[in-house]
């Protein structure tokens, strides 16, 4: 009865596993075709990050249960990891973003030009395996016993039985910023808060970046802002200087910083649409630069 549970969870690894490649697979193809697009739009966006994004997070969940057939523990879990979906869902928007500039930045110093959403894409599908995974670990209790022989055993070990409290730990840390990010307005407290949009809003023109617009906010405006908006805010000013100016990069820093100081008291769902804003301004920008 063991070996065919253990056989049983070593399938339900393979499939996760082979599931995880095919939807990078997917996101590194979806990202060149946005990338080879003169435009694109917002739908073209909302959807990858959606798909991707959950993708992932309900992967995360699988593999991180992968050893616990618990019904109560996976729903726990499974709860677990929509929640931490839902919660950093902008943050990671941010953050993937952030990150394909610096890719942007090492492939572009080496001749290769502006390579954008393959890689936005694929670390939207990663961190999201990657948090869906932690959370799941942190609620499941390994049934069946630990590798025993083999190479890395001390990994294997430890990919089998992740330390909880240190994760419980991590989430204590990580979760109250995303929420608060997240979360940083009333109008935000819906179950979700982003959407493709039903009609083309106006594209803001390319600005050059001039200086931390989120620094500014924190000084001269700090009174107006609660604490959700002041976390947000802080997040952003520290992110700001990190952004490489390379042609994406700095379009859509400068543009995102003039849509910032248009409107410096803003709702979460407000700063998402402006990053969608500043991504498709950028996009426009340096494609039509190539043509």
């Amino acid at each position: 009865m063991e070996d065919k549970a253990d056989a049983g969870m070593n399938l339900q690894t393979k499939v996760v596993l082979g599931l995880a490649g095919l939807l990078a697979v997917v996101s590194l193809a979806r990202g060149a075709c946005l990338d080879a697009q003169p435009a694109i739009t917002q739908p073209e966006l909302f959807w990858p990050f959606l798909f991707l994004g959950l993708g992932g997070s309900l992967l995360g969940w699988r593999l991180g249960m992968r050893h616990d057939n618990h019904l109560g523990r996976n729903v726990l879990a499974l709860f677990g990891a929509l929640l931490s979906w839902r919660l950093s869902y902008f943050p990671l928007m941010v953050v993937s973003g952030w990150k394909a500039s610096l890719g942007e930045f090492a492939l572009h110093s080496i001749g290769l030009g502006s390579v954008i959403y393959p890689t936005f894409l694929l670390l939207m599908f990663a961190q999201n395996l990657a948090i869906g995974t932690v959370a799941a670990a942190a609620v499941a209790v390994p049934q069946g016993a630990a590798p025993s022989e083999g190479r890395l055993l001390n990994l294997r070990r430890l990919v089998y039985a992740p330390p909880r409290k240190l994760l419980w730990a991590l989430a204590c840390l990580a979760l109250p910023v995303a929420f608060l990010t997240s979360f940083s307005w009333p109008s935000d407290y819906v179950l979700f808060g982003d959407a493709p949009w039903s009609e083309p809003r106006t594209v803001p023109p390319i600005s050059e970046p001039r200086a931390n617009p989120y620094a500014t906010i924190l000084d001269e405006r700090g009174d107006e802002l609660g604490l959700g908006s002041k976390v947000l805010a802080l997040n952003a000013a520290l992110t700001y200087p990190l952004v490489p100016e390379t042609p994406w990069g700095k379009a859509m820093k400068g543009t995102l910083e003039a849509e910032t100081r248009a409107h410096p008291l803003a709702s979460s769902r407000d700063r998402v649409d402006e990053h969608y804003l500043a991504y498709i301004a950028a996009h426009s920008a340096i494609r039509g630069e190539d043509e």
